[in-house]
């Protein structure tokens, strides 16, 4: 009877249906749950990235605000990439702010 058992064993190639639907199940259960807390983090990394660059849009206006240059000189054009620098009189050091790529 071993031999047989064997026998059967050494001529099964491949996997049952029972095992293929089994797989898949608990493949598109990892999924249903995986995707939602995906996109979560791709949604809360892109706010917290929002915030950086308001905070830094917003030290510097507020440097540019402090000082004592004409108002009409701090008129901007943010193109992406680029990086403005502001040293306020009297200050000691400057205020930078580097508008992002995309």
């Amino acid at each position: 009877m071993l031999r047989n058992v064997r026998k059967m064993l050494k001529n099964r190639k491949g996997f049952t249906l029972v095992e293929v639907i089994v797989v898949a199940v608990i493949v598109a259960v990892l999924a249903a749950v995986a995707i939602p807390l995906y996109l979560g983090y791709i949604e809360s990394s892109k706010v917290n990235v929002a915030n950086n660059i308001a905070g830094s849009a917003a030290s510097f206006l507020a440097a540019a605000r402090n000082s004592n240059a004409p108002a009409g000189s701090f008129a901007l054009v943010l193109n992406p990439g680029e990086t403005w620098t502001y040293l306020p009189t009297g200050a000691t050091s400057a205020v930078t702010f580097k508008c992002p790529d995309k």
